[in-house]
């Protein structure tokens, strides 16, 4: 092998396992939601669903968004990622921290194991973070990059009380109430992590895709600058007061900087070269829809949270879900077939180009199993919330049958592509 090819080979290598482990991480939840389906319609502190939301979030949403922005990073800063070793060591300690924490969340062992876990997550989460800022600190000056950045830094915060609630099931020395850090861990974790590394990532990639014109990054830095305003307000408000009034505030902060994130993409979108919606790009779509679906849901949970109203519970679990299983998981769903096609495309074939005939990355994945796909996560869409909403347990067993089916194409499509044979012409 020619030793300029080393480096592109070993962030082959890392990436894909990444995108591997998540896709089996998500046929996992898949198996765990089906299981716990009964408890979906109770309160949101309970063993399951704390396994089934870590599992989801972690092992499912995390794992793909480390493996994307490993590939990512460097190419928005044109150099190499720091360090290879720290990429494999932060993998593997996630994996085993991972695996304790969900196995002792499920059986609710709050003791040794779990505590090992947190550390071991803590510790993956902090390599990772500190690859990302070694890869980084030769360039800071776009924005997507500063996007990235704090978003790492939420998601250490998010790992490091996350730590702490576990070591407190044990030692209780946090001095307020569990349930009130436990809001805030899920708060730092979905808008810290999620929302703010999401809008940076695909304000990035969509219009890639789109082929869209240049647009001007100032709906961008409004957008940096409200989402963690808002997040700051919100998590340095909660924790001395509880969720109140003020918390609309916060709200609106950070609702105001996801519509300066959502003109940006309409902007992309009305002014692409690329007219046809294709289905991984229609997942995304989706994916918004699910999102605005959760942003109308969370004024009801303020409400009634401040009236000690027991529907803020019921409301808290279909937020949540719909920001993990609808939000993010369709977003993954879709822009996987974007990404890790392109990824094992210019592995095998980049340096052929303008030399031989080559298949486009569309052609390495399966449309009849991507379209199937699609239709089935529509299905889930609407019963497993329909079942929520009512507490219907026939109509989110239902849902999660399909949900199921999808974690199942989902994996089979990622393999074909991984496993994806070179074909040349002349």
């Amino acid at each position: 092998m020619n030793t300029s090819e080393r480096p592109a080979l070993d962030l082959y290598k890392l990436v894909v396992v990444h995108y591997l482990v998540s896709a089996l991480c998500f046929v996992g939840l898949a198996v765990m939601l089906m299981i716990t389906a009964g408890n979906l319609t109770g309160h949101y502190f309970h063993p399951q669903i704390l396994a089934v939301t870590h599992m989801a979030a972690l092992g499912w949403g995390t794992l793909i968004v480390f493996g994307a922005i490993y590939q990512l990073l460097p190419v928005i800063l044109e150099t190499e990622l720091y360090s290879y070793k720290l990429g494999w060591l932060s993998l593997g300690l996630f994996i085993p921290g991972l695996t304790l924490l969900v196995c002792s969340f499920w059986h609710f062992q709050p003791g040794l194991l779990m505590q090992c876990g947190s550390i071991l997550l803590l510790s993956g989460i902090t390599l990772f973070g500190l690859n990302v800022f070694l890869t980084a600190k030769q360039n800071r000056d776009d924005i997507h990059q500063e996007f990235i950045i704090t978003a790492c830094i939420w998601l250490m915060a998010t790992a490091l009380l996350g730590a702490l609630l576990v070591f407190n099931f044990r030692y209780a020395f946090l001095q307020k109430d569990h349930l009130l850090f436990l809001k805030l861990h899920a708060h730092m974790g979905l808008a810290g992590w999620f929302l703010i590394l999401i809008t940076g990532v695909s304000s990035k990639l969509i219009p890639m895709f789109l082929v869209s014109k240049v647009q001007k990054n100032s709906l961008l830095t409004w957008s940096y600058y409200l989402m963690n305003a808002g997040l700051l307000l919100f998590i340095t408000d909660t924790y001395f007061f509880g969720l109140n009034l003020k918390s609309y505030v916060a709200a609106v902060i950070v609702f105001a900087g996801i519509v300066c994130w959502m003109l940006f993409l309409s902007r992309c979108f009305r002014s692409r070269i690329r007219k046809t919606i294709d289905l991984p790009m229609s997942h995304s779509v989706l994916s918004f829809v699910m999102l605005g679906a959760a942003i109308i849901i969370l004024p009801v949970i303020i409400f009634n949270a401040v009236k000690a109203d027991q529907k803020a519970v019921d409301y808290t679990t279909l937020y949540g879900t719909l920001l993990l299983m609808g939000w993010i998981s369709s977003l993954i769903l879709g822009q996987t077939f974007k990404t890790l096609p392109y990824i094992v495309w210019t592995r095998h074939y980049q340096h052929l180009t303008g030399s031989a005939i080559t298949p486009m990355p569309a052609d390495l994945f399966n449309h009849k199993i991507l379209r199937a796909q699609f239709i089935l996560f529509l299905f889930f869409t609407v019963m497993f919330y329909a079942g929520l909403f009512y507490k219907s347990v026939v109509w989110i067993v239902a849902g999660l049958v399909c949900i199921f089916m999808v974690a199942i194409l989902y994996f089979i499509n990622v393999i074909a592509v991984l496993l994806h044979s070179p074909s040349i012409k002349k």
